[in-house]
C-alpha cells in the first residue's frame, strides 16, 4: 500500500477566516443560507426574512439583525463557502477568525463595515463583540463574540 502522506509540517497551518482558533466554549447553531451567491466563511451574517434563515450583509442591517459569522465546514458544497439553501454553521458567541479590513488592534471594538467587511470604526459596532488579536488590514485576526 502507498504512503498517505510523506511530509509534515513542523508549524500549524495559519488561521484562515471561519475557522474556530481555540477551545473556548463557543455557541453555534445552523441557518439556512438565503443569499445567491451563498455564504463565504468567516463572514458577517445577518437576518434573512424566512426564519433560521441568514444573508450577507445588506442595506438597511442593523446590529439588532446581526446573527453571527459563519464557521468553517469542510463539508460545505461551495469550494470556499455555503451554497444558497444549504444549512450553514453559525458562530453566535465565542472565538472566530476573520478577515480584517483595515489594522486592529486586541480589544478594540469590532464593526461591520457598508461593504459587509470587519473593522474597528465606521458601520455597524457589534454588541459585546472584541478583536481578540491584531492584525494588519487584509489579514486574518481573532475575534469574540459574547
Amino acid at each position: 500500500m502507498p504512503s498517505i502522506q510523506t511530509s509534515y509540517s513542523e508549524n500549524i497551518r495559519a488561521s484562515v477566516p471561519g475557522h474556530i482558533p481555540d477551545m473556548t466554549h463557543a455557541d453555534l447553531v445552523s441557518r439556512t443560507v438565503e443569499s445567491a451567491a451563498g455564504l463565504a466563511f468567516g463572514v458577517p451574517v445577518f437576518q434573512g426574512t424566512a426564519d433560521k434563515a441568514v444573508h450577507v450583509f445588506a442595506t438597511g442591517d442593523t446590529a439588532a439583525k446581526f446573527v453571527g459569522v459563519s464557521v468553517l465546514d469542510r463539508s460545505a458544497s461551495g469550494p470556499n463557502g455555503y451554497v444558497q439553501f444549504e444549512s450553514a454553521r453559525i458562530l453566535l458567541n465565542g472565538p472566530i477568525s476573520v478577515t480584517a479590513a483595515v489594522a486592529v488592534k486586541a480589544s478594540d471594538p469590532v464593526t461591520v463595515t457598508a461593504d459587509g467587511t470587519f473593522s474597528n470604526t465606521g458601520g455597524i459596532t457589534i454588541p459585546n463583540a472584541r478583536w481578540d488579536t491584531s492584525a494588519a488590514a487584509g489579514a486574518v485576526a481573532n475575534i469574540f463574540l459574547k
